[in-house]
This record gives structure tokens, sequence and C-alpha cells, in this order.
């Protein structure tokens, strides 16, 4: 049976300030807000890629990632033997996957946080890696077609 996946793209994340319940995540809380006006939940989950292109990949998966797909994810990973490039960040973690955790549509934040040229002019495209993106890109891959898909 075929699925449906779509890719969203998120504008706005940035706070003009602080974050608060309203500054930052402007593209993912209005996407929310609109699927909520929508009456009811139209995707099963999300997976929120971020910053996973640093050339040492250390992706961290927030503490408020939903449990199972934290597990799933990392079953993909350790199937295709790139568990080493996958932890948990230690803390919850502000970004957008938090507008739709917050209805209900679990989703997971797929992110390298130790960036070192975040928000600066350094960041560059020669700190980009063709193999993390493979990397991570494989693990999603797996963990859509063999375990989020299934049921």
């Amino acid at each position: 049976m075929a699925r449906k996946i779509e890719l969203v793209f998120f504008d706005g994340e940035e706070a003009y300030e602080n974050f608060s319940e309203t500054d930052g995540l402007y593209g993912s809380r209005y996407f929310a807000k609109q699927l909520e006006a929508d009456g009811g939940k139209q995707f099963r989950g999300g997976i929120l890629f971020d910053m996973i292109g640093d050339r040492s990949l250390d992706i961290t998966l927030p503490a408020d990632s939903p449990p199972a797909m934290v597990r799933d994810v990392f079953a993909a990973a350790e199937a295709l033997k790139l568990r080493n490039y996958f932890s948990y960040l230690d803390r919850d973690l502000i970004d957008d996957h938090a507008p739709l955790n917050a209805i209900r549509i679990p989703t997971i934040d797929i992110i390298d946080f130790d960036y070192a040229w975040w928000h600066t002019a350094d960041d560059t495209l020669d700190k980009i890696s063709a193999q993390s993106l493979k990397i991570t890109g494989s693990v999603a891959l797996y963990y859509l077609s063999e375990l989020a898909l299934k049921y």
C-alpha cells in the first residue's frame, strides 16, 4: 500500500528577541495551527532535519522526542551500522518539532546541535559534507521504509 509523504519547509524559526509562546518558530507554529484548524490530524508523524550537513556529524535527539520514534531511529541507525552518529541531547530543545508535538503529531528532531559555525558568517558551504547528508538520509529512509510505514 502506498503511503503519502509530504516535505514541508519552515521559515521564520528564529525569535526576534527571546523564544516564547509568541516569538520564534513562526513557520512551524503557523503550519500546526492550520492543521489543527482543518479539523484533525492528517499526519501520523514528522521528522525535522536541522543542521545535518556538518562535516563532523553528531546527531542528537532531544530529550522531548517521542520515545517510540527515538527507539526506531536508533534501530534504523544500528541496522545500517551508523549508530555511532546518533545520540541523545541531554535536554529538551525549542525547535520546529515542538508545535507539531503540541498538537499530538509525534515529530522527532534530527539535529546536529554541536555546530561551531551556527549563526556566524563562517557558516559556509565548505563546512558541509555530502557524506553527512548521505548518512542522515540513509537512516531516515530506512526508518521510514522498514519501521514507520510498515503498520
